[in-house]
């Protein structure tokens, strides 16, 4: 507690331009919760390969820009919380001519960020004039949600919203991008198809809060603070469930082939996850319960496009 106070009172007293990422850029960017863009895009890619329409350069230059974005919006979010005095132990102040090797400062945070979107934005310019403006509308809407979940006055991550954002544009978004750019517009099939991802991406962003209650009490306002624990443990646990079982309606419903129960084989880490919050689990299996997460995410959605890949392909 007194350490926690000491840091906080040295981050009042200096500017934050003076500290530095303890770790490197690449731990800014968070690739691990990359999928969550991936998965969904993937799935689109997939449709238009089944309606003979996939064209590999545009899927792969689509992938690059919305990494950018989602990268850059993982960057602002450690920028803005260090600046609202959240996660001082992240930031460090080198000392001059001491020969330690530090991480990117905080000032440069931004600027990166805002170089990254600029090279999106005119990726997904060209995109447009190539296939259709309403990418150029999606794009816009996500960089700003993307934004004004950590940065703003009012950030969506401090009014409980943000779940509600990363189901939208992480899961319908990206997918319904992905088909727009290959000249496909399956308005309510693509809905459909991107709901299982839209449930596990939501997974990601609860996991966290529930990690973070202690961390973000006095900051921001979170599901898992409304709720309490153990009820945002249950909440967790229902979406999980609801992720797979869309996706077997889905199947039922001859929206997806039959192979794509392979993403089946994710439940034991979904399981693992669910446990990391036992009543009876220790504060270190909590703190890896965001890893888990991040593993049956990617499991889930690697699955879920090779079954559905497999499906289109042999069946």
């Amino acid at each position: 507690m007194l350490e926690r106070m000491m840091q906080m009172s040295v981050a009042i007293k200096h500017p934050a331009e003076l500290y530095h990422y303890r770790h490197s850029w690449f731990h800014l960017f968070r690739p691990l919760t990359f999928t969550g863009t991936i998965a969904p895009a993937s799935a689109g890619a997939v449709l238009s390969i089944q309606h003979h329409t996939f064209q590999v350069e545009i899927f792969i230059l689509f992938l690059f820009a919305i990494l950018l974005v989602q990268g850059s919006i993982n960057m602002l979010n450690d920028y803005y919380d260090f600046k609202r005095g959240q996660d001082q132990e992240k930031w460090i102040q080198p000392i001059e001519d001491s020969g330690i090797i530090h991480g990117p400062s905080h000032a440069s945070l931004p600027k990166v960020a805002a170089l990254m979107l600029a090279i999106a934005s005119l990726i997904g310019l060209w995109l447009a004039i190539l296939t259709t403006f309403w990418i150029i509308l999606v794009g816009v809407a996500g960089i700003m949600a993307g934004w004004l979940y950590s940065g703003g006055p009012r950030p969506l991550s401090s009014m409980a919203l943000g779940e509600v954002t990363a189901f939208i544009f992480m899961g319908p978004a990206p997918l319904f991008v992905s088909l727009w750019i290959q000249g496909e517009h399956l308005g309510f099939h693509a809905f459909l198809i991107a709901l299982p991802f839209a449930w596990m991406i939501s997974t990601m962003i609860l996991t966290n809060n529930i990690r973070d209650i202690q961390k973000d009490t006095n900051h921001r306002m979170t599901i898992p603070i409304l709720l309490g624990k153990r009820n945002a443990v249950k909440l967790l646990t229902v979406i999980l469930m609801l992720g797979y079982l869309t996706m077997f309606l889905l199947v039922l419903g001859d929206y997806l082939p039959l192979t794509v129960v392979l993403s089946i084989l994710a439940i034991p880490f979904a399981i693992r996850l669910v446990t990391s919050y036992r009543k009876d689990a220790t504060r270190a299996e909590e703190l890896a319960g965001m890893k888990h997460a991040a593993v049956h995410h990617w499991a889930f959605s690697l699955l879920f496009i090779a079954g559905f890949l497999i499906g289109i392909t042999f069946l």
